[in-house]
């Protein structure tokens, strides 16, 4: 005989009902998730390749294969620039993020070492 606060199907209905309610993003929530692949698109088609984009509704990031590691929460994208410093823009401008990295990573011109 089984423990009656165990298979109680009017429990079990609750859970799962609770549980939706906390997994549900709000209707007009920020997604996190959704702007990081508007950004790995953007970065596709520039010099920078991005090479890998993971990540939850909350905190997403891509990460490209010249080594730089974008991050996207709270409404903006962020990421090291140069010399250390830290780099913000707005999340809901994933082509003007593109072209701030692509133009921050721009391919350096070729040394011929023939003699």
């Amino acid at each position: 005989m089984s423990h009656p606060r165990l298979n109680n199907p009017r429990t079990y209905r609750v859970k799962l009902t609770e549980a939706a309610r906390v997994r549900r993003v709000p209707r007009h929530g920020f997604r996190a998730d959704r702007s990081v692949e508007a950004l790995f698109c953007e970065l596709s088609d520039g010099q920078t390749k991005p090479w890998y984009q993971a990540g939850s509704p909350d905190v997403a990031f891509v990460s490209t294969s010249s080594g730089l590691n974008v991050w996207c929460c709270d409404g903006k994208f962020i990421w090291s620039g140069p010399f250390g410093t830290t780099v913000t823009h707005p999340a809901n401008d994933p082509s003007g993020a593109a072209a701030l990295l692509n133009s921050m990573i721009a391919p350096h011109p070729r040394v011929s070492t023939a003699a």
